[in-house]
């Protein structure tokens, strides 16, 4: 109960979660952000707000100092983000941190070569004790960046993924997966793969998110090269379009379909279902 506990993108769509639950179990956080000022207000009074950026080695000492335990999240949306995140795990090793939680993806332990993945390995060669968690992908996605603006813009969701089924997964269930294992020692050295209760295609995606915005939202399968292009478009670096086109094609292989119990076993309790997420952030999609 004395232990103090990291939580690296703490303002992000997991970590404000993570910090809210161990804050309310009583432990002892420290929310890591890149602009502690413009974070305060996300997080009860008595959480400490760290300064912490992956672009800024130079502070990642203070962040950890003092820490038993982290909760890492490599930089999202970054294809080298295994080499932003190893000097981290250095310095907690420097500092005798030990244990950390880190957040992967669905099926990384598939791709040897992938960054995730890659981190994942120097972490357990780092002798800190470690839980993997590989979540697939969050429910939270349809009301926020690039897909929240189309559904707002056309009344449509483009997507280049067929009618290919994804075990997707609440964030809020991650959050709470995450503090069960940050909370009990037993999890040291196990890597869980995180889906919900259910595979969906887009199309069941719009139906739920429809009935709970009462608005008619529709779905349209779009090709890789029709994506490709849009993105481009908009500016998107080449190398993101391909970790993106590439993600789609495993989704529309069936990569992200099969559905795993480990979410359970960890909340003893069922996943949270699509139809209530889209219940909960209904006035996103208005």
């Amino acid at each position: 109960m004395h232990s103090k506990i990291l939580v690296i993108c703490a303002t992000g769509k997991i970590g404000v979660e993570l910090v809210k639950l161990l804050n309310k179990d009583g432990l002892n956080v420290r929310a890591a952000a890149r602009n502690p000022s413009a974070a305060s207000g996300l997080f009860p009074s008595q959480v400490e707000i760290a300064e912490f950026d992956f672009e800024r080695p130079e502070t990642f000492a203070k962040a950890v100092k003092g820490v038993d335990k982290i909760f890492l999240m490599a930089r999202p949306g970054d294809n080298h983000s295994d080499k932003a995140a190893a000097p981290l795990i250095d310095e907690a090793k420097k500092q005798g941190v030990k244990h950390i939680v880190n957040l992967t993806a669905f099926g990384v332990e598939k791709d040897e070569s992938f960054m995730l993945r890659i981190l994942e390995r120097y972490l357990e060669d780092s002798d800190i004790h470690y839980t993997h968690l590989r979540p697939n992908w969050y429910m939270q996605n349809f009301n926020t960046g690039s897909m929240l603006a189309d559904i707002r813009l056309t009344g449509s969701l483009h997507l280049p993924a067929g009618d290919a089924k994804v075990s997707f997964i609440d964030a809020r269930d991650i959050a709470a997966a995450g503090a069960v294992v940050l909370e009990n020692d037993h999890h040291f050295g196990k890597a869980y793969t995180l889906t919900g209760g259910e595979a969906l295609d887009h199309f069941q995606v719009v139906k739920f998110i429809s009935r709970a915005a009462h608005k008619n939202i529709s779905y349209v399968p779009i090709s890789d090269e029709s994506a490709r292009a849009v993105l481009s478009e908009m500016g998107v670096a080449v190398d993101q379009i391909e970790r993106w086109s590439e993600f789609f094609r495993k989704v529309r292989s069936g990569f992200c379909t099969p559905v795993f119990d480990d979410l359970e076993k960890i909340l003893e309790r069922p996943p949270l279902g699509f139809h209530q997420y889209a219940i909960d952030y209904a006035a996103s999609w208005n």
